[in-house]
């Protein structure tokens, strides 16, 4: 009898355990297709350069910078991702799971101060140890990433300043 109650207790317990994980949906959100568990976006962030707005996404964490925007087939016109950080450094990114060419704006203090046009992808098959890591001349708090030819397109060069804006999506009450 006495067996059959810690049986009884070790179930309730590996229950309520397997329950508790199992409720929250940041557990298991690669299944969700990408939902984090968190409120629906009532706002959005845009970047102004000069007369030129860019909607972007935010990676102002350790895991959402990691990942950029590799695994994406593609960005939509006037889009793109910003990379907030947290001191100014001489920012190092790669190209792993990137598919499709980028412009890569390196900005400090609200203003550009360099410019990687027209990165390339990397070739199918190509191992990480080889992909090209792509340094900055100087320090940036902030880079944005957006299609390939964006920046010509767009008359954008070093020095330009920008504007980072939070828009609210929701209509005033």
């Amino acid at each position: 009898m006495k067996k059959f109650f810690i049986q009884l207790i070790l179930l309730v317990v590996l229950t309520f355990l397997f329950l508790e994980y199992a409720l929250k949906p940041e557990n298991f959100s690669a299944f969700l297709g990408g939902f984090d568990g968190g409120t629906p976006s009532e706002t959005q962030t845009q970047v102004k350069i000069a007369s030129t707005t860019i909607t972007v996404d935010v990676a102002d964490t350790k895991a959402k910078r990691a990942k950029g925007l590799g695994g994406r087939t593609s960005l939509d016109p006037n889009s793109g991702m910003l990379f907030i950080f947290d001191s100014p450094a001489k920012q190092r990114f790669w190209m792993k799971g990137l598919q499709f060419p980028l412009d890569i704006i390196f900005i400090s203090n609200n203003r550009i101060v360099d410019i990687m046009p027209n990165i390339q992808p990397p070739m199918e098959g190509q191992i990480d140890s080889e992909l090209p890591i792509y340094t900055p001349k100087t320090e940036s708090d902030m880079v944005l990433e957006v299609n390939g030819g964006f920046v010509s397109s767009h008359n954008i060069h070093i020095g330009d300043t920008i504007e980072v804006q939070t828009i609210s999506e929701l209509p005033a009450d």
